[in-house]
């Protein structure tokens, strides 16, 4: 099972830097104000972080993941074949997505050594419902990566739906992975996959 592979620092930021709640402020001013809050967290608790996986599960379960619109993304991430599948199995995905996303990148996270993130200018009318807001990573000694969010509004708030690096999306890159394992097994089988690799990386720990 094949995924985008990231440096370790970069795949934590994935989850560090995009977060949006409430429509009345900027969905870049959000992303900065939480990633200052996962941040602060961080360096309150530097050492609990880097042994105890579930003070990190948690501190992404309070103040990322319910900011991201996982049913879009696993919309967006199965293609037709999500249109293929029964609500039963589409809900079984998206929490099986959900939770392979939160312990992969709470590893990560973990590891994260305080690199710098600069906020782009966000480039888009007032009246948008989607958005792109755009930042660069600094790299000691390496040029700088492009790390950006799509994000969209559902009522009041904004929600991310999908991380864009340096040009690569992250459900697109998923996407091909995902439809070739449901093409030999159906999307109960992904599902399984899922869970299985979820329970391996709780077990690692």
């Amino acid at each position: 099972m094949e995924r985008i592979r990231l440096p370790v620092w970069l795949a934590a930021l994935l989850l560090v830097a995009v977060v949006a709640s409430g429509a009345t402020d900027s969905p870049r001013l959000l992303v900065i104000k939480v990633s200052n809050q996962v941040i602060e967290a961080l360096h309150g608790e530097p050492d609990l972080a880097k042994r105890d996986s579930n003070y990190v599960y948690a501190l992404l379960n309070r103040t990322v993941v319910p900011h991201f619109d996982f049913t879009t993304m696993a919309r967006l991430v199965l293609g037709h074949y999500w249109r293929d599948a029964n609500p039963r199995q589409q809900q079984r995905f998206i929490d099986a997505f959900r939770t392979y996303l939160v312990r992969v990148y709470a590893v990560s996270l973990a590891k994260y050594e305080d690199q710098k993130i600069d906020y782009k200018p966000l480039h888009a009318p007032e009246t948008s419902d989607k958005v792109l807001v755009q930042t660069e990573v600094q790299q000691d000694g390496g040029p700088p990566i492009d790390l950006d969010y799509r994000m969209h509004r559902m009522g009041d708030e904004w929600k991310v739906y999908d991380v864009v690096i340096e040009g690569v999306s992250l459900v697109a890159g998923n996407r091909s992975s995902f439809a070739a394992e449901i093409r030999q097994g159906g999307i109960d089988n992904l599902t399984a996959r899922l869970v299985q690799r979820n329970g391996k990386n709780d077990a690692q720990n």
